[in-house]
């Protein structure tokens, strides 16, 4: 049987509680009792000693008045067992009991040693010889009954307030318990209700408990877990995307590289059948964006199934030039003033000159397009190819465009997030990751109205050795 957390801390707090809250009745009760028994010994001894010490005659007057302010009775009894005074009627065998007592007792042993029963009634009994008095003509003894009913009953009153109150404690107490038990529970039941909706793949944090620095560690613990649950779903989706893209593009990409590679040979061929269309610069520019496409369907098959990176000498000057090349029809048509001053200095890094081509080629094209389309500003695109004091090299593609949107502006280096209405949010996702694989970094920031896109890399002799 499974119990619940309710159970399982409110059982064991109530029951300490409530065995704690009736020890402590029940030892008040008994400490009451004991006293009101030591109390009412005390005022039976000093009862005892004032007639005693009194010179006064015992009448039935005296006795039923001493009777009335103590609550006891008394019987005066001469030696032979004859009565001479009395507060209550006794049957003979009554009175031979009373005899009998003082057989082996003395006076002082205290009530509670001398119980006797007389008509059914229970009495506490202490006595007091009578031998010097003149008016008796025999020794007497003078016998002080005191009911128990009467003892029991003030026990009775003086122990109930403490009952009471320790039933009143008690019940506070279980409220204060289940009140306590129930504040602990609600932020344990909301955590176990929060991983529930983890497994439903819900990954919302969970709001700060207060007041409890365990739960708060839970409720903290529980957010990381959630937080890196999410990425590693958001990886799982996006890797599942990269293969559903590489599976179902696969066949129209290589009927694509068949097509390009046909329109390599066409033109090809027309140049060597035409030698005087030498000087026929578009044929050039058509051959290397059919080479440029041949690379961009490579890249695609090459998605979501990593391949080894085969890094030679590249000198990114010529790269950028090479790229600008192929993409000069494309700013020139659109109208975009496209800047790069050639470094004095060459800046050879070793990597996969086709990732790099890849690079270099997405961040310009972005660049050109985000520029022709801000309406409100002439289209400027600025190349920048420099040293840093660290000794690494850092190529900034600088545009006067409007910036990525601000629901995508975090996350434009993932895989299908794209601000472009036509645009599948491939092309800065490959730019990246050829980043990576050059050793470097790209990373892109907004200043002075210019949106710049900083590749950092490691130039060559520089790079870290690996074993």
């Amino acid at each position: 049987m499974r119990w619940s957390i309710r159970l399982q801390l409110l059982l064991p707090m109530v029951s300490a509680v409530l065995l704690a809250s009736f020890l402590a009745t029940g030892i008040t009760a008994y400490w009451i009792a004991r006293r009101v028994r030591v109390e009412q010994a005390e005022r039976m001894r000093r009862t005892v000693q004032t007639l005693a010490d009194a010179t006064f005659p015992l009448t039935d007057k005296v006795l039923d008045q001493m009777s009335g302010l103590s609550g006891a009775e008394f019987v005066l009894m001469e030696e032979g067992s004859r009565l001479r005074e009395k507060t209550l009627l006794l049957e003979p065998a009554e009175v031979a009991q009373l005899a009998a007592v003082l057989g082996d007792r003395r006076s002082g042993d205290g009530m509670k040693n001398l119980p006797v029963t007389l008509g059914q009634r229970d009495y506490l009994v202490d006595f007091l010889p009578i031998s010097s008095r003149s008016s008796f003509s025999k020794p007497a003894t003078l016998f002080v009954l005191y009911p128990e009913a009467q003892l029991a009953g003030q026990i009775r009153r003086a122990v109930l307030p403490a009952l009471i109150a320790g039933a009143v404690s008690a019940a506070i107490a279980s409220l204060i318990t289940a009140w306590l038990a129930q504040r602990f529970l609600r932020p344990i039941h909301a955590l176990v209700a929060r991983t529930a909706r983890i497994a439903e793949g819900d990954f919302t944090p969970i709001p700060a408990t207060r007041g409890n620095q365990e739960l708060c560690h839970l409720a903290e613990s529980i957010n990381a877990m959630a937080e890196q649950l999410a990425k590693y779903a958001e990886q799982v989706r996006r890797d599942e995307r990269l293969k559903a893209l590489g599976e179902l593009g696969a066949a129209m990409a290589h009927q694509l590289r068949n097509a390009a590679a046909g329109g390599k040979m066409a033109i090809e061929l027309h140049r060597r059948d035409y030698p005087d269309e030498k000087a026929d610069q578009s044929l050039d520019v058509a051959l290397r964006q059919l080479q440029l496409m041949d690379s961009y369907l490579k890249q695609f098959l090459a998605i979501g199934r990593p391949e080894p990176v085969r890094r030679r000498r590249v000198d990114l000057t010529e790269l950028i030039e090479e790229v600008l090349g192929l993409l000069r029809p494309t700013y020139n048509h659109v109208g975009v003033d496209l800047q790069f001053p050639t470094p004095a200095e060459p800046f050879f890094v070793q990597a996969d000159p086709e990732s790099l081509r890849q690079l270099t080629t997405n961040l310009i094209r972005n660049a050109v397009e985000a520029a022709a389309s801000n309406l409100e500003q002439p289209p400027r695109v600025g190349l920048e190819l420099i040293r840093t004091d660290e000794g690494r090299g850092m190529l900034t593609v600088q545009d006067t465009g409007v910036g990525p949107p601000l629901a995508v502006s975090d996350r434009i280096f993932e895989p299908f997030v794209t601000g472009k209405p036509e645009g599948i949010g491939l092309g800065l996702f490959v730019a990246r990751r050829a980043a990576e694989a050059a050793d470097g970094s790209l990373e892109w920031r907004r200043n002075d109205g210019w949106t710049k896109f900083i590749f950092q890399f490691p130039l060559e002799g520089t790079l870290p050795e690996k074993f």
